[in-house]
């Protein structure tokens, strides 16, 4: 019997026999990736390649591209950037204007514009199409016409690889070229370069820059002259009274007030004049006793030690009231009046001002306690701050100029007394106490005052502070020698006051420096220096060493 047929979902059918199809685009995309590949690596061949510089293009091209300054062409960098002898910005070398301009060089400038002048002649440095047989000025420009020696070389500021056997204009900036200092002369150079004197600055030369440029950068120059250097100290202060003419009055015996004469601060008083009268027990009793004392001892006696004994007891009662605070004429008057008396007149001690009064009628006073302070105005004091940096140019005995704003057109004249012994730690100053007569007591205290200290010392010769270079260890200066000429000259300074600053050694007065564009002269004196070490036509023998 037959078995019926259930259809098994999990039964797989048996698959064809044979070799399965790949998908569609298969053979495409292997091809893509074979591509992707290959141009990856000719890629990273390339740049390795680059990188140690073996491209054959390279070489055809002339290496990478390099920079240079246009005021310093020997300094050749690979990256832009600024030069580090006078900070311009570094441009870009053209490959092809400098391989021109080397062979320009190489054949004497053969496609510069050159002087028609032959050696012999004289010719124009501004006019190449000037040339005479004698000397006298330029027929164009006016410029004194210069000789054309035989077997003269010439060459530009500006690119010193650049020379030429005459007279003309730059091939790659245009400027009229220079004569080159050669071996046919230098003994002219020695001579230019023997006027250093005897203070050379290591590493720098002597330059000589045209008109032109010297317009272009800026300069000015200062002379050196004598002055007087840190001829007045500038100070603050205030007025004070003087300390040795302030008295403080006190009373000796306690008591009250019974009348106050000087009841006003600030009020004059002259020498000996009431201030107040005060009563006092104990004065009266001390006056009563010196009575008894006196009446005793004036009574005859026959007994001699008695006697003594009674005359001591008075010399000690009227020393008493003299401790007291009477005075002899006070004294005299308590003897011979009829009745003693209990008031004490307080005088004052001398002419002068009340500063302070601390006292009121009816108040009880003691011994202890201050009821006036007088002040004599007639010299008063001027307390000053001085900085440590000043305090060598201020001495006891020195005259000082003193003006106040109560009397802007007038001066008044002392002199330094005493200079404290200690300096703050807050402001970094001390205390310096000058003396002024105040006859008619215009100068009040706490006025405040400017002086001036002059500092007596005779002139020196000094320069302008911009014109001093400072090289670490030594200055210098860069002195006109005349015609564009610069020379750096070694010099030795000292104090300085302002702009100005004193030399000792190195410079003559009379004598011109430059006080600007100093940085770029400079630049390039060190630049001459260096070219001229590398072609060992350095004709001092001192240049560059210190003595």
């Amino acid at each position: 019997m037959t078995q019926p047929h259930h259809d098994d979902l999990y039964e797989e059918e048996p698959l064809p026999e044979g070799e399965e199809k790949a998908p569609p685009l298969t053979h495409t995309m292997g091809i893509v990736r074979w591509v992707i590949l290959g141009a990856m690596t000719l890629f990273a061949l390339i740049m390795v390649l680059s990188y140690f510089g073996m491209t054959p293009w390279g070489e055809s091209s002339g290496g990478a591209q390099q920079y240079h300054c246009p005021m310093h062409p020997t300094y050749i960098s690979s990256q832009p950037g600024d030069c580090p002898i006078c900070g311009m910005s570094l441009v870009p070398i053209d490959s092809k204007v400098d391989v021109d301009s080397a062979a320009q060089a190489e054949h004497g400038a053969e496609h510069g514009k050159e002087s028609i002048a032959k050696p012999g002649q004289f010719y124009c440095p501004m006019d190449t199409e000037v040339a005479s047989d004698t000397a006298g000025r330029c027929s164009v420009c006016g410029m004194h016409l210069e000789k054309f020696e035989p077997g003269m070389k010439f060459t530009c500021e500006m690119h010193p690889e650049v020379v030429a056997d005459k007279p003309g204009d730059c091939p790659k900036c245009g400027m009229d070229l220079m004569p080159l200092e050669t071996d046919a002369n230098t003994d002219a150079s020695v001579t230019r370069t023997s006027d250093i004197g005897s203070a050379p600055v290591p590493g720098l030369v002597p330059v000589t820059l045209e008109p032109q440029r010297l317009q272009l950068i800026g300069l000015k120059t200062g002379m050196v002259e004598r002055r007087q250097i840190g001829e007045a100290i500038t100070l603050v202060g205030f007025v004070s009274p003087d300390e040795s003419r302030i008295a403080n009055v006190n009373t000796r015996i306690s008591g009250w007030v019974q009348k106050l004469a000087v009841d006003q601060t600030g009020q004059r008083v002259s020498k000996g004049e009431p201030l107040m009268t005060v009563y006092s027990q104990e004065l009266y009793q001390a006056i009563q006793d010196h009575r008894l004392a006196l009446r005793s001892a004036t009574q005859a006696t026959g007994d001699t030690a008695y006697g003594s004994t009674r005359h001591q007891l008075l010399e000690a009662s009227r020393e008493r009231l003299r401790l007291l605070g009477l005075s002899a004429d006070d004294i005299s008057a308590a003897e011979s009046s009829a009745e003693s008396t209990s008031d004490m007149v307080i005088q004052s001690p001398f002419d002068g001002y009340v500063l302070e009064k601390s006292v009121n009628q009816g108040q009880f006073v003691t011994p202890s306690q201050t009821l006036f302070t007088i002040a004599d105005l007639r010299t008063v004091w001027i307390l000053a701050d001085v900085y440590e940096s000043d305090l060598a140019s201020v001495r006891s005995g020195q005259t000082a100029i003193m003006k106040v704003a109560a009397y802007p057109d007038e001066q008044f004249e002392g002199k330094v007394s005493f200079i404290y012994p200690t300096v703050s730690p807050e402001t970094r100053t001390l205390k310096v106490r000058l003396e002024f007569a105040n006859p008619n007591t215009r100068l009040r205290p706490g006025m405040y005052a400017d002086i001036a200290l002059s500092s007596g010392t005779s002139s020196v010769l000094a320069i302008p502070r911009e014109a001093v270079m400072d090289g670490g260890e030594i200055s210098y200066a860069f002195v006109v020698a005349g015609e564009g000429r610069f020379e750096p000259r070694r010099i030795t300074t000292g104090k300085g006051s302002g702009d100005w600053v004193e030399v000792t050694s190195g410079l003559k007065e009379h004598e011109a420096v430059v006080t600007s564009a100093n940085f770029l002269i400079d630049s390039e004196s060190r630049l001459q220096a260096a070219i001229s070490g590398m072609t060992g036509t350095q004709a001092d023998p001192h240049a560059g060493h210190g003595k």
